[in-house]
């Protein structure tokens, strides 16, 4: 078998499962994730529930993509950075930089962040899905940090550092969510640098 072809076919597969979270995205959206079924998602999306479920453990799974590309974008991003560096405004700028950078490489990513945003306000079961994502990623997280912070293992600081970050980057998605529904043009990124700056005055205080 060629590169060529297995190129091909992994292209076929990006674009299949891309498809899927778009439809699930679409029909949560529509009718909510209670109400919505693999069958429904599967029968919209062009395919059969066993290849739903080939991609995908659960429905509420199928719309969380975009947070998947995020936190593999943002492990990248750490992984870049010379232990001993990672002081908490450096980390900012990593989790500042990786949202740029999905904006200009695939708009649509961003874009189903907000979308999904906007659900997990509402809808319950996506809102307990998107907690259990944050649980599964939580100890590789914590490892990045201490890797980056020159901590080496995962002591105290550690964890005052992660959840600094994923209390900024949580509070900075309900913000810019609140506001697109609110029909105002806000920027994620400078939404972001915002919230930390807040953060920081807060701690502060």
């Amino acid at each position: 078998m060629t590169d060529t072809t297995l190129d091909l076919r992994e292209r076929r597969r990006l674009a299949t499962r891309s498809e899927i979270e778009s439809v699930a995205l679409a029909l949560f959206e529509q009718q909510g994730c209670e109400r919505t079924t693999v069958d429904d998602i599967a029968g919209t999306a062009g395919v059969s529930p066993r290849t739903f479920f080939r991609y995908f453990a659960t429905k509420e799974d199928a719309a969380l993509g975009a947070h998947r590309s995020f936190d593999e974008a943002l492990a990248a991003r750490l992984e870049a950075l010379a232990p001993g560096s990672g002081a908490l405004p450096d980390l900012e700028d990593a989790v500042a930089d990786t949202l740029r950078q999905l904006a200009v490489d695939d708009p649509t990513v961003t874009d189903r962040m907000l979308r999904v945003r906007c659900l997990v306000v509402e809808d319950a079961a996506l809102r307990g899905a998107c907690l259990r994502m944050d649980a599964e990623h939580t100890r590789a997280f914590l490892d990045r940090i201490a890797a980056v912070t020159g901590a080496g293992t995962v002591d105290l600081r550690t964890r005052v550092v992660a959840q600094a970050l994923s209390a900024g980057l949580q509070a900075a998605l309900d913000e810019w969510a609140t506001r697109r529904e609110a029909g105002e043009v806000t920027d994620l990124v400078t939404t972001y640098r915002t919230t930390c700056a807040l953060l920081r005055s807060v701690a502060g205080s």
